[in-house]
C-alpha cells in the first residue's frame, strides 16, 4: 500500500479529477438529452426543455468525452494535453452555466481550472505537433462534409420530415454520413432527396481521406520511431542493460554514467519511459522478461545485464530469459545481476542463472551493523 500511495503523483491526481469531471458531464449532458422529451406527452412545464438547451447537452456530451480522452495526457505530463484541458474547461463551465440545471458541473470545472493554473509546472512533457499539408486538408474536408451536412438539411428542413431544429440537422448528419439510416428522417421533395444522396459519398470519401492522411502517417511514424531506436540499441556494444526502474536501479544508472559506461533501460511502464527520456536516458519500451526486448536492447552485444525490479519474482524471470538468452546467442558474455529482497530468493536467482545476487536491504544492515563495530565492510549477499 505504501509502495503505491508513492507512486500517487500531482498529474496522476488531476488526470483523475479530469476524467470524473469528463463523466459527470457526459451524465448530465445525456440526461437533457433523452429525459426530457419536447415531444413527450404530459411532461410538466417546469420539465420541458428548449432544442438549444438540448444542444448545449449535446455538446456537454461531446466535451465530457474529450475531458476523458485528455485524462490520459495529463496522466503523461504532456504540455498540450494541459492547454486543450483549460479550453475545453472553460468552454463546458460556460455551457454549463447557460443550460443551468446542472450549476454543481460549473463549479466543478471551475476548481479544476483554478486546479490547472495552480500545478502548471507539472505539466513539461512536450511533443512534435506539426501536421502535414495532406492532414490539414483531409480535416478540412472533414469539417466541410459535417458542415455541408448540417447547415444544408437545416435549410431544407420543411423539405424533410423530421428536422425541425439544429439538434435534428446534427442528428440527421451524423446518422446519414454513418450510413445507418434509422428511417424516422426521411426527405419528401425532389431537392431533398439529391441533397442526402450528395452528403453520402461527400461523408464517405472526406472521412476516408481524413483516416488515410492523419492516422496513416501517425502510424508510419510510430513504426519509423520504434525502428530507429532499435536500429540504435543494436550498435550498441559492451553496454548495460537495465531491466526496471526503480530506486535501486537509479543508483546503478547514476554511477554507470560517472563511469562513463552505455546502458539501455528496458521498462514498460509509459510513465517511467517518459520521464526518463525526458532526462536524457536512453529507454527501450518492452517487458523485460521477454526475449524480444532484451534482443531488441542487443543483449547479447552486451558486457552486464541489471534487473532491478521492486518484484523478486519478476526479476527472477528476468534472469531465467537472460540466461536462455546467452546461452543461445554466439559469443554472448553479458554478466547477469539480479536484485532480490527477500533472502530466501538468493538461492533461486543463483540457479536460474544469476552470476550475482544483490539483497539491497540485507548488505545495507549488515554494512550498517559493521561500520557500527568499525570492521570491514562484508561483501553483498
Amino acid at each position: 500500500m505504501k509502495t503505491i500511495l508513492r507512486k500517487i503523483s500531482v498529474p496522476t491526481i488531476i488526470a483523475l479529477v479530469l476524467a470524473l469531471t469528463g463523466f459527470v458531464n457526459l451524465a448530465t449532458g445525456l440526461t437533457s438529452i433523452f429525459r426530457l422529451a419536447p415531444y413527450v406527452e404530459g411532461v410538466p412545464e417546469y420539465l420541458t426543455i428548449t432544442p438549444v438547451q438540448r444542444t448545449s447537452g449535446i455538446l456537454s456530451v461531446l466535451l465530457g468525452i474529450l475531458l476523458i480522452a485528455l485524462g490520459k495526457g495529463l496522466y503523461q505530463r504532456r504540455r498540450r494535453s494541459w492547454a486543450v484541458a483549460m479550453v475545453v474547461l472553460v468552454i463546458l463551465m460556460a455551457n454549463n452555466l447557460y443550460r443551468g440545471t446542472t450549476p454543481q458541473t460549473a463549479i466543478l470545472s471551475g476548481a479544476l481550472i483554478v486546479g490547472l493554473l495552480a500545478l502548471r509546472k507539472h505539466f513539461t512533457v512536450s511533443a512534435p505537433t506539426k501536421l502535414g499539408y495532406g492532414q490539414i486538408v483531409a480535416l478540412a474536408s472533414v469539417l466541410f462534409a459535417l458542415s455541408y451536412g448540417i447547415v444544408g438539411s437545416y435549410l431544407l428542413r420543411e423539405q424533410f420530415e423530421g428536422i425541425d431544429s439544429w439538434t435534428d440537422a446534427v442528428y440527421f448528419t451524423f446518422v446519414t454520413y454513418s450510413t445507418l439510416g434509422y428511417g424516422d428522417i426521411l426527405p419528401h421533395t425532389d431537392n431533398a432527396k439529391v441533397f442526402a444522396t450528395t452528403m453520402i459519398p461527400l461523408g464517405l470519401a472526406s472521412f476516408i481521406t481524413a483516416l488515410t492522411a492523419v492516422i496513416g502517417p501517425a502510424v508510419e511514424e510510430r513504426v519509423k520511431g520504434v525502428l530507429s531506436i532499435m536500429q540504435r540499441f543494436q550498435h550498441l556494444k559492451d553496454h548495460v542493460v537495465v531491466c526496471g526502474y526503480s530506486n535501486v536501479s537509479a543508483s546503478a544508472i547514476d554511477q554507470l554514467r560517472e563511469d562513463d559506461v552505455p546502458y539501455v533501460v528496458v521498462d514498460d511502464r509509459e510513465d517511467i519511459i517518459l520521464h526518463l527520456r525526458s532526462k536524457g536516458h536512453e529507454v527501450l519500451s518492452g517487458d523485460a522478461s521477454r526475449k524480444e526486448a532484451l534482443e531488441a536492447a542487443n543483449l547479447g552485444g552486451a558486457s552486464a545485464l541489471i534487473s532491478a525490479f521492486d518484484s523478486d519474482a519478476l526479476n527472477i524471470l528476468v534472469a531465467v530469459t537472460a540466461r536462455k538468452l546467452r546461452d543461445a546467442a554466439v559469443g554472448a558474455r553479458f554478466r547477469i545481476v539480479v536484485r532480490v529482497e527477500d533472502e530466501e530468493n538468493v538461492d533461486k536467482a543463483r540457479e536460474v542463472g544469476a552470476d550475482e545476487v544483490i539483497s539491497p536491504s540485507t548488505t545495507a544492515g549488515r554494512m550498517m551493523a559493521t561500520k557500527a563495530l568499525g570492521k570491514q565492510t562484508p561483501q553483498s549477499a
